[in-house]
């Protein structure tokens, strides 16, 4: 399991986890061989998608590009074209999957399953009982990437999941 705050670019075979997810979008490209995520801030703008689809792009496991999936509590036409260019940046031609979650800032959670798809729930997120120090440890860049900005000094290990709830996407 790979915790991705934001700015941060990732790759796991089991499952992602975004804390802290209100405006920003949790994207998620689903592959034959596990998850690829993106937790984006801001708007996406040519550095951000290029960072991303390299990152992808340069991954052997990216191969099967099969599902994209994004979760955000916004739901807006601006960030569906955003999305859909980076669609295009990573060669993947399939149907684009919107997540709108709660009002709010949320922690969401994809889990990978071998069928070419994945679960994904997500529950309300507490700084006072997420963003503590047990849930972190000292950043290992290992399947991880910085889209823009520094690195930080200190990255989520750990987030409870009692609570989470399945979310169903939307195609867009």
């Amino acid at each position: 399991m790979l915790y991705l705050c934001e700015r941060e670019i990732g790759f796991d075979t089991a499952g992602l986890g975004f804390p802290a997810v209100d405006a920003c979008r949790a994207i998620v490209l689903v592959t034959a061989g596990g998850l690829f995520g993106y937790h984006l801030n801001g708007n996406l703008n040519e550095g951000k998608k290029i960072a991303f689809a390299g990152f992808v792009n340069r991954n052997p496991a990216a191969f099967s590009k099969l599902k994209l999936f994004v979760a955000s509590t916004q739901n807006l036409p601006f960030f569906h074209g955003e999305i859909r260019e980076l669609a295009k940046m990573l060669g993947y031609k399939g149907t684009i999957y919107w997540n709108t979650l709660a009002p709010g800032s949320n922690y969401v959670h994809y889990d990978f399953h071998a069928n070419g798809t994945c679960i994904i729930t997500s529950r309300a997120w507490s700084d006072v009982n997420d963003n503590i120090p047990g849930n972190k440890g000292g950043y290992v860049a290992a399947n991880r990437a910085i889209a823009n900005g520094p690195t930080p000094l200190q990255m989520y290990t750990n987030v409870n999941v009692a609570g989470l709830a399945a979310i169903y996407p939307a195609a867009i």
